[in-house]
């Protein structure tokens, strides 16, 4: 069995990226992250998830934060 071993500073930038990734996961209606504006996803929330997988961990879940299915698509007319 192998495990991976982060220093403080590790586990800090980890929470940190964490932290950030919950602020870019909201979006309005039209699919824009309500913290920066991009399109979803949007570079950010990209970049984040980037440093997550880094470290040889990935992004923590919290069921519900990103109003998953209550969001209607919007069908253009053609």
């Amino acid at each position: 069995m192998s495990g991976l071993y982060l220093a403080a500073s590790g586990l800090d930038a980890l929470d940190k990226a964490q932290a950030e990734l919950q602020r870019h996961l909201l979006t309005d209606t039209g699919g824009r992250c309500e913290a920066c504006g991009g399109l979803e996803p949007c570079g950010r929330r990209n970049a984040v998830t980037t440093t997550i997988l880094g470290y040889g961990q990935l992004p923590k879940r919290q069921p519900g934060q990103t109003k998953a299915g209550l969001r209607q698509k919007v069908i253009p007319a053609a």
